[in-house]
């Protein structure tokens, strides 16, 4: 219903508000036709507003009712880390008064968005008074089965997570347009780049694997642009392609959905069915083709193999806190695919980092978000240092400037611009904009419409303008 937490005094929306509102209704029904199609595997956050409270009534009721046993749901949930098990146990006991008395326990529990070194030196910490220690009793209390970690951390630093044997199981980025922070980042001293070699190790050391957003963080493919579409074919969908290459070339064991409405598990599901089924290897790898022989065509041999190595973290000093390898993914994909709407979504996260010059860089880098990592590129700075390891510095740091120039908040590409870029959307599969809301999505908007009774701020749902939308889509499709 909305992302405002839970268990904040006086702002956060009360249970009754929640649970009787329409999201509630669209929940359930999402709930129910994942259950018709075997799905049972459901996950949310502590951070994820009220989610936690929804899930926790609606399978209340659908337990009530027969519907579906305890036994059946796979729960997973997520926690941040805290600088002490004091802090830890504040968000545990806020997740467990609503997950305790409905599931009675939580089958994957993660550490949530454990991507910079601060996060990963309290999370491996050993110490009796840290969050490891709670969770670990949590677990021999019969409270959690799993333990496992979600990231959106650069390489280097996942890799140090995984070979510390000490999780089930990983949540993570692995996806054909691209690894999300981990772009850039390489994840031992001398490999290659990307989470994949960090998939194959999760593997080897009998972990699953969980693959983050690979409809939207993996390229925003429910509303690819026309070059993403005509590339991966007429045959084969955008949605069907990631599905595709993170089961086939991955070996990843779950993909998430983010259903915001039952019929977004129609083009999943389908892509199961021709899985399962083995029809589809053949169109699989046409798509791969023609995609890897455009960007390669388009980015030059050289670059594609090359353009993304020997660069240095937001983390390290010499780049300034700039995201150097997710700032130039994000021009390979403008370059390549057109996938404006994608790159601006993911530079714009960069230009919103705290930057405060008179501030030393450890100072700064404190307070990049563990969710998005790094700051934007800066003309200001000389990025000569932080590129000397690269095949072209000159090169690189053009396409950075390119990037910014692009993809900056001041700049807007007018649809005349898009055509002329061969960025333009190709469709949007969404039928009407999810709860509790995707535009215009801020902490005042937040604020406002929990303060408000939902009458004002951010909103979603089924609106008319989205039904006419939608009637307007489906008309267009039928008439081919």
């Amino acid at each position: 219903k909305t992302w405002m937490p839970d268990n904040l005094p006086l702002v956060s929306p009360s249970k009754k508000y929640v649970v009787n509102h329409s999201s509630q209704h669209n929940l359930i029904n999402a709930i129910r036709t994942c259950l018709k199609f075997g799905i049972n595997h459901f996950e949310t956050a502590r951070f994820y507003g009220t989610s936690e409270m929804q899930f926790a009534h609606a399978f209340q009721h659908l337990f009530q009712t027969g519907e579906v046993n305890r036994e059946d749901i796979i729960l997973q949930t997520k926690v941040p880390v805290k600088e002490n098990r004091k802090e830890f146990d504040k968000m545990w006991d806020a997740t467990w008064k609503h997950i305790g008395p409905v599931f009675k326990y939580i089958d994957l529990f993660a550490f949530h968005c454990i991507s910079n070194k601060e996060g990963i030196k309290q999370v491996l910490s050993e110490e009796d008074d840290m969050s490891m220690a709670a969770v670990l009793q949590y677990q021999a209390e019969g409270k959690i089965k799993h333990i496992g970690f979600s990231t959106h951390g650069t390489a280097n630093r996942i890799m140090e997570l995984v070979n510390s044997e000490k999780f089930d199981y990983i949540n993570i980025h692995a996806h054909y347009f691209g690894d999300y922070h981990a772009e850039g980042s390489q994840n031992t001293l001398h490999g290659p780049h990307g989470n994949k070699q960090i998939v194959k190790r999760a593997l080897q050391l009998d972990m699953g694997v969980f693959n983050i957003s690979p409809f939207d963080k993996g390229g925003r493919v429910y509303a690819p642009s026309k070059t993403q579409a005509r590339l991966i074919g007429p045959d084969v969908s955008p949605i069907s392609f990631a599905c595709w290459t993170a089961w086939k070339h991955q070996g990843i064991h779950t993909i998430s959905i983010g259903l915001a409405r039952p019929s977004d598990l129609d083009e999943p599901i389908m892509a199961a069915k021709l899985y399962a089924e083995g029809k589809y290897e053949q169109l699989l790898q046409a798509s791969f083709q023609r995609l890897e022989k455009h960007k390669e065509d388009v980015l030059g041999k050289e670059w594609v193999q090359k353009g993304l190595l020997n660069l240095p973290t937001c983390e390290d000093e010499e780049s300034h806190g700039t995201a150097i390898g997710h700032v130039l993914w994000c021009h390979n994909l403008m370059k390549a695919f057109g996938m404006y709407d994608f790159c601006k979504e993911r530079y714009q996260n960069l230009e919103t980092a705290p930057w405060n010059k008179s501030k030393s860089f450890e100072e700064n880098a404190k307070k990049f978000s563990s969710g998005n990592m790094g700051r934007a590129y800066d003309k200001n700075v000389d990025y000569i240092r932080a590129l000397s390891r690269h095949y072209d510095p000159q090169l690189a740091e053009k396409k950075m400037a390119e990037a910014h120039e692009w993809l900056s908040d001041k700049t807007n590409k007018t649809g005349i611009d898009r055509k002329a870029m061969d960025c333009e959307e190709a469709y949007d599969l969404r039928c009407w904009e999810a709860y509790p809301g995707e535009a215009n999505l801020s902490l005042s908007g937040v604020l406002l419409q929990n303060l408000s009774m939902g009458y004002l701020g951010v909103g979603g749902g089924p609106t008319k303008t989205f039904a006419t939308y939608a009637k307007e889509l489906k008309d267009a499709i039928q008439a081919i």
